[in-house]
């Protein structure tokens, strides 16, 4: 099933839906895949570095009914966050998403460092595996994907 959604450049009075919509998705949807601790040290936000991460990137948002319920960051060739509302997972929003955004750019060949959760989305999209690796943030350790896609 899929929503009708609207994709658009993002603003900064969006930040805080933003930030909503990263945390609910953790603590809703990672945490099938990861320990409370693991949710715990990732679901945090340091909003000076989001703020100057955030105007770095190209940054887009899905709205559906003037609501937004996810959006992808892009920094050069990589995919920094893509997340998608709880209310709204599994209806199209993050493919429409990413889409988007591969469609601005046919030429380049992303990567992304993709979470357990979200390593099943991108090998859908055609991604493949690089390499897992350990990370550590704020005294956890996760698993994540180096995964890319060639260019279109």
């Amino acid at each position: 099933m899929t929503i009708d959604v609207c994709i658009r450049e993002y603003h900064p009075d969006d930040f805080d839906a933003l930030c909503e919509i990263f945390l609910s998705a953790i603590k809703e949807i990672a945490s099938h895949d990861y320990s409370p601790e693991q949710i715990a040290a990732w679901a945090q936000i340091d909003e000076i570095a989001w703020h100057r991460k955030l105007l770095q990137s190209e940054g887009l948002v899905a709205v559906c009914q003037q609501r937004i319920v996810g959006f992808i960051t892009a920094r050069q060739d990589y995919i920094d966050l893509l997340f998608v509302s709880p209310i709204a997972q599994r209806q199209g929003v993050a493919t429409r998403l990413l889409h988007h955004l591969e469609q601005r750019h046919p030429d380049t060949a992303f990567r992304v460092e993709a979470s357990i959760t979200a390593r099943p989305f991108f090998i859908g999209q055609g991604y493949q595996i690089v390499k897992e690796q350990q990370v550590e943030a704020r005294g956890a350790v996760f698993t994540n994907f180096v995964m890319r896609k060639a260019a279109m």
